[in-house]
């Protein structure tokens, strides 16, 4: 029993952790559980390694951030690659950064404040590395951004709905292309809950961003916060030199914020290869420009697919669709791979060549840190508030489960700041 609470636990909180004052107790009677047990699973999925965090997952444009996807040729063998990879994931942008199985042989994602700013970090990359092929490709259109393993577990295990994944399309381009995003706890809010637009002037605006994109459930010791809208309002008041932040002022906003799409997702973020999904592929697609937004569509609707994007090409690089795939075993992950063959072929859909980049080394994978005063490559914005009996159960967790150390990962950390 104890094991299947975990796993539904784990399903839920992915997309759902509940933006409510007791988000446990909330959890509580949904399962039939105590509030204790949920806490123990939410402590279990943590120090396994499986749960990076809980918070927020932000739409960098919409706090007026700019994002990249970047590709280089590191010439020599794994050597080199290591050492290429290494100085790549010290700079403070990079969130993700992934060993694929191509000539173009590193491959991670870049956040900046400005243009100028990313140009500069991809200039001292190649400078860093010796390493002059490097592909910048920021994404043209988004047809899907949907990290969800709870769903997909459900569809791969016959849940119904064919290719669909019942959760976020997403259309950045502003050309109607896409389903509406999917925010809020399961279900679109309505255009009239999204609130006022995110204010990077706007001090509270700030700080929650810097809150909730940081582990919100556990301290900076590692230990489960027992209300954390409760600490989280207290850490606010503290930095903001306020005393008029609230729980339910801190769940309105975020819930605002869900709404018009600037929080694209609220729940855990998990280690995909610790919860069972240890096998995936960046498929890249060379689809005529007149067919690929039905071919983005189409890629969109498959339940293993977590992202779909439209790039420019880029010279010899002559592809400009993206669909990144997951799968619990090697046979289906070339069974998935097969499918979106399938998919754009009986629908007529043309394409002249395509490649499937499994992933061969995680380097590193954190979520970005917005609005730090310095770029510095760790720290947070980490709550305090909790009990000593949850504090007890937390240390009995972690005496068996240790966390995966191998790459760089996010960590609860305290890092308090001026505003």
């Amino acid at each position: 029993m104890k094991d299947t609470l975990q796993q539904q636990v784990l399903d839920t909180i992915q997309s759902n952790f509940p933006l409510e004052e007791d988000p446990y107790g909330v959890l509580a009677a949904q399962f039939g559980a105590t509030r204790d047990e949920i806490q123990d699973a939410v402590c279990s999925l943590c120090f396994s390694g499986g749960v990076r965090r809980i918070g927020a997952s932000f739409d960098s444009r919409k706090l007026g951030y700019t994002s990249t996807l970047c590709a280089l040729a590191v010439p020599g063998g794994e050597d080199e690659v290591l050492r290429a990879a290494e100085i790549i994931s010290t700079f403070h942008g990079v969130t993700h950064n992934y060993g694929r199985a191509h000539r173009y042989n590193i491959w991670f994602t870049l956040i900046t404040r400005s243009v100028e700013e990313k140009q500069a970090i991809l200039d001292a990359i190649r400078e860093q590395t010796g390493c002059d092929d490097l592909l910048d490709m920021p994404s043209i259109r988004k047809y899907k951004i949907a990290v969800d393993f709870g769903r997909h577990r459900a569809k791969s295990n016959g849940g119904a709905g064919g290719h669909g994944h019942g959760s976020s399309h997403a259309s950045s381009s502003g050309h109607g292309h896409g389903h509406a995003a999917a925010h809020g706890n399961g279900a679109a809010q309505s255009s009239q809950d999204a609130g006022a637009p995110f204010n990077a002037e706007d001090a509270f605006d700030v700080a929650l961003v810097r809150w909730a994109q940081d582990d919100i459930a556990r301290d900076q010791y590692g230990d489960l916060i027992d209300d954390p809208y409760i600490a989280g309002a207290a850490c606010l008041n503290e930095k903001l030199g306020r005393n008029d932040v609230t729980p339910a002022k801190i769940i309105g906003r975020l819930r605002e914020l869900k709404a018009q799409g600037t929080v694209r997702r609220f729940g855990a973020m998990v280690r995909h290869h610790v919860i069972g999904f240890a096998f995936n592929s960046m498929t890249v697609w060379n689809v005529p420009d007149e067919y690929v937004d039905q071919a983005g569509e189409l890629f969109a609707s498959a339940h293993f697919v977590s992202h779909c994007y439209t790039r420019h090409r880029m010279g010899s690089w002559n592809t400009n669709l993206y669909a990144m795939t997951h799968a619990q075993t090697a046979e289906e992950l070339v069974s998935n791979i097969e499918t979106l063959q399938t998919m754009l072929e009986t629908s007529d859909i043309p394409y002249e060549e395509h490649f499937a980049l499994e992933t061969t080394a995680e380097f590193k994978k954190v979520s970005m840190r917005y609005f730090l005063p310095s770029q510095a490559l760790s720290g947070g914005f980490t709550a305090t508030m909790t009990s000593p009996a949850l504090q007890e159960r937390t240390a009995q967790a972690s005496a068996s489960l240790a966390p995966d150390a191998s790459t760089v990962h996010d960590a609860p950390t305290a890092c308090p700041y001026a505003v």
